[in-house]
């Protein structure tokens, strides 16, 4: 979570000098590493300057990422590290990769550019603050504390303002400067945060590299699912519908013997059992065909399905509905799935005595909140049940937060983006 600057103009203020003081010091920093940098890459040459590049260049990263989290804090945004991973392999050759990386070489621009232009940028605007303050309470210290033979007192060359009176003439210009911060200091010091931004977060390219991965990595998961899917379907028509069936038709060929030996009695009875099995057999193939594409899912809409899911529901189920619009029919069954598996572990692992879901539609995303009193400590692991939602809903573009302290409550947010289309609906309700 990015921690921002106050809203107050007053406490703001005091918090930019706060900020301005951290970055002076970072800035002395990275003189400091630049000079360090220049240094080492003399040694390069030689096999003792690798692992000292390496130890550089890492220590720059973390110098870098301080940075981040600093301007990061005062822009009120959240500046992604731009690293790819490094390969486990010999100390050169991870040097080399680190070398080749361009994100290494925008930190080190920024260490240049920060050296030089930031120790300006921060000298400038400290002291514009230090000579405002220095100039407005010169005239009751030298009133009281100094005298004019002191070294504090402004000895400008041409005019020595060496008494309290003098000192007077100097309070406009202290006004000055106090204005001067005051109007433009802040937006001196976002312009040169926002120009830390743009070098030291990641570049379109990769991003697009990063999104092109995440992609991959949710076809992959997508395609895994769906495979895993037709499996279960195939292993349930093999075991449960189609068993009842082959018994069904073995047992009406035994009826169908008995008849030609003329004895209805057993035959009878041999139906009864065929049309019991007949029922069984088209309870599965009904339980399947749910699994795939509820029935209610495509008669009532997701917001039925989630009211009918939580009439079914044993523990005492609020929801309420807050959609206007039709969502389309992928998002609706991905969403109803991933609710129905959220609150199925609820039930199992939680130890809940109540639940409440939150569905709305906000700035072109399905948001599906669901809350539980439960004891807490849930997570979405790798091979877990959350962990399943969250790869559902990765084939959507869609998130799964998970808040959930140890003790409870627990929240689970998920997000669906998704283009709904305005339809007439009914006033929103709760089902408990």
């Amino acid at each position: 979570m990015v921690m921002s600057l106050p809203t107050n103009p007053i406490t703001r203020r005091i918090a930019l000098l706060g900020w301005s003081i951290r970055r002076f010091s970072l800035t002395v920093a990275a003189a400091a590493l630049l000079v360090f940098a220049l240094l080492t890459g003399t040694l390069v040459v030689f096999w003792v300057g690798i692992p000292l590049t390496v130890a550089v260049i890492l220590t720059i990263r973390g110098w870098a990422n301080l940075q981040r989290r600093t301007i990061g804090a005062q822009l009120g945004i959240d500046i992604p590290e731009p690293y790819k991973p490094l390969p486990k392999t010999r100390l050169d050759q991870r040097a080399l990769a680190l070398i080749r990386e361009s994100a290494t070489w925008r930190d080190v621009s920024w260490l240049a550019i920060d050296a030089t232009l930031g120790l300006m940028v921060h000298l400038v605007y400290l002291g514009t603050f230090g000579l405002a303050v220095y100039y407005l309470v010169q005239p009751p210290l030298l009133a009281t504390v100094l005298d004019s033979s002191h070294p504090a007192v402004n000895d400008l060359r041409f005019y020595d303002f060496d008494t309290p009176a003098k000192t007077l003439l100097l309070v406009p210009l202290a006004l000055g400067f106090g204005a001067a911060w005051w109007r433009w200091g802040e937006l001196f010091l976002r312009w040169y945060a926002h120009l830390g931004a743009k070098l030291l977060g990641p570049t379109a390219n990769a991003l697009l590299t990063a999104r092109v991965s995440a992609l991959r990595e949710s076809r992959d998961q997508t395609v895994d699912h769906a495979a895993a899917e037709l499996r279960r379907i195939e292993r349930d028509l093999h075991d449960g519908a189609q068993a009842r069936i082959v018994a069904l038709s073995l047992t009406l060929g035994m009826a169908e013997e008995m008849l030609s030996e003329s004895r209805p009695a057993e035959a009878a009875k041999l139906v009864g059992e065929a049309r019991e099995a007949c029922s069984e057999a088209l309870n599965d193939i009904r339980h399947l065909a749910r699994g795939i594409h509820p029935p209610v899912l495509a008669d009532r809409g997701f917001s039925g399905a989630l009211h009918a899911m939580s009439l079914d529901h044993p523990l005492p189920v609020t929801v309420v509905d807050r959609l206007r619009e039709q969502l389309p029919a992928p998002v609706e069954a991905a969403a109803y799935f991933a609710a129905n598996e959220v609150l199925t572990n609820i039930t199992k692992h939680a130890a809940a005595t109540k639940v409440r879901v939150l569905v709305g539609h906000v700035d072109g995303e399905l948001i599906v909140e669901i809350y539980d009193d439960g004891r807490g400590g849930a997570t979405a692991a790798p091979g877990g049940g959350l962990d399943g939602v969250r790869r559902r809903l990765a084939a959507f573009d869609g998130t799964l937060a998970v808040v959930s302290p140890i003790g409870g409550p627990t929240v689970v947010t998920m997000k669906i983006p998704c283009a709904p289309s305005p339809v007439a609906a009914g006033p929103a309700g709760a089902a408990d």
